[in-house]
């Protein structure tokens, strides 16, 4: 399938993501939507505390984790946000039972024989396609944290295959770009379509950040654990290439989710570079690169300035910006202004976009409509692929060569909690195998 299949495809989703016209069958209006938790870190506890928020006629009946140490405090965090909101008690809500509580690699599969109706992914992005398949097949609905594909492998395994088999079976499946629910920011996306900025020429996303994992560094982990076990990456995983996608697809999938909404197509190349501050040690801190700044070349003429960069003692700057040829949207994480012939300025939100976000998908299953995101944060996850391979060999490259030939996969065949895995050097672009997406020896 080419790019232009693939913007075919992405149109059409776009259009049934905006007005859901598909009835299936679904959980009535007043009953308990049963949710099932794999990966109860604190953006797993946070996603069950924001589903709540959304519908508090919702019960937590499982929970998956490599870990049991985290088990514990999702559970204390959980029923402190619930009962902190006096709309019903924690006792009501939280249903889990020590027999519907999982642990290992396999702990996605023990959930899935559950009763639940809707499962949250908040696991490490290396496995987040894998378990959507498995949830869809399973017949459950997914809300999936992004990103949701890491490499184009994976990418190509959601467009092609399980984007038809959520429509198939009617499953709704809402992805983690929650920007997209952003009531400001859909409506100065409304504004730019309807010209009120003129046409548009270029965009200027930066995202940066003044640390690289914590404030601190680090990670908690258990002592006595090497960087070169599973474990020890697991637990780390923002600091590895193949757990995390890098920070291009991990975090910065939100600002390109943004500017490829707000130009309305897709990207046909890139050209990049990027790298590691050189006091953060290797590979303690993982073999992942601090800064990558890419050009993206669209068909139209357009272009996207998009870059990202978390290193210690740095200065935070974060404008994302539109220009037009007569006035420029300057979007954010709050308010959203126009300059230029037609001025404007939104309102702050008051509702938190990771609630709207589960607004829609509750909605959704309640009312019988048909929800599938899994294509417009798919081809933002893809640009971020795109973009951290063109930092990672320092070659321009083409949105449809990557597509096509790109083997990269970085899911290991045989994995083991209790193994170890080497740690490939940090990417240098001499030795990187554009094809293979990894270091040669």
């Amino acid at each position: 399938m080419d790019r232009k299949s693939f913007i075919k495809t992405s149109a059409l989703a776009a259009a049934a993501f905006a007005m859901p016209r598909h009835s299936f069958g679904a959980v009535g209006g007043s009953d308990k939507i049963k949710v099932a938790l794999v990966g109860c870190g604190s953006r797993g506890t946070g996603a069950i505390s924001n589903m709540f928020d959304a519908d508090n006629n919702i019960q937590i009946v499982a929970l998956g984790d490599l870990f049991p140490d985290a088990v514990a405090k999702c559970e204390k965090v959980f029923k402190a946000h619930v009962d902190k909101r006096n709309a019903v008690k924690s006792s009501e809500v939280w249903k889990v039972k020590p027999e519907t509580t999982f642990f290992g690699l396999d702990a996605i599969d023990k959930v899935l024989n559950t009763d639940a109706d809707v499962v949250a992914l908040a696991t490490t992005p290396v496995f987040r396609t894998s378990q959507i398949e498995k949830c869809l097949k399973a017949g459950k609905h997914v809300f999936a944290e992004k990103p949701i594909c890491i490499d184009a492998t994976q990418y190509r395994k959601v467009v092609r295959e399980l984007i038809p088999l959520a429509d198939s079976k009617g499953l709704n499946v809402l992805c983690g770009t929650q920007m997209r629910y952003q009531s400001a920011i859909r409506e100065a996306v409304d504004r730019v379509r309807d010209g009120q900025i003129g046409d548009i020429i270029s965009g200027v996303f930066l995202r940066y950040e003044g640390t690289y994992l914590t404030k601190s560094g680090w990670i908690e982990l258990p002592q006595n654990l090497r960087p070169e076990t599973v474990e020890y990456q697991l637990r780390n995983w923002l600091a590895f290439r193949w757990t995390s996608g890098d920070q291009m697809v991990e975090q910065y999938v939100h600002n390109l989710d943004m500017a490829l909404w707000a130009f309305g197509e897709l990207p046909s190349e890139a050209v990049g570079s990027g790298g590691r501050q050189s006091d953060i040690p290797h590979p303690q801190m993982g073999d992942r690169y601090s800064n990558c700044h890419v050009q993206f070349d669209f068909p139209s003429g357009k272009t996207l300035t998009a870059a990202c960069r978390q290193e210690f003692s740095t200065t935070p700057y974060a404008p994302f910006r539109v220009y037009g040829t007569k006035g420029v949207l300057e979007m954010s994480f709050g308010k959203q202004r126009i300059s230029g012939e037609k001025p404007w300025e939104s309102e702050y939100q008051k509702k938190p976009e990771l609630v709207c976000e589960h607004e829609a998908l509750f909605g959704a299953i309640r009312k019988g409509e048909h929800l599938n995101t899994m294509k417009a944060c798919a081809d933002s996850c893809f640009a971020g692929i795109l973009g951290r391979e063109s930092c990672y060999s320092s070659k321009r490259l083409k949105w449809d060569w990557i597509l096509a030939k790109s083997m990269q996969n970085y899911l290991p065949q045989a994995l083991s909690l209790g193994g170890e895995k080497p740690i490939e050097p940090v990417p240098f672009p001499a030795k990187y195998n554009l094809e293979k997406g990894a270091m040669e020896s």
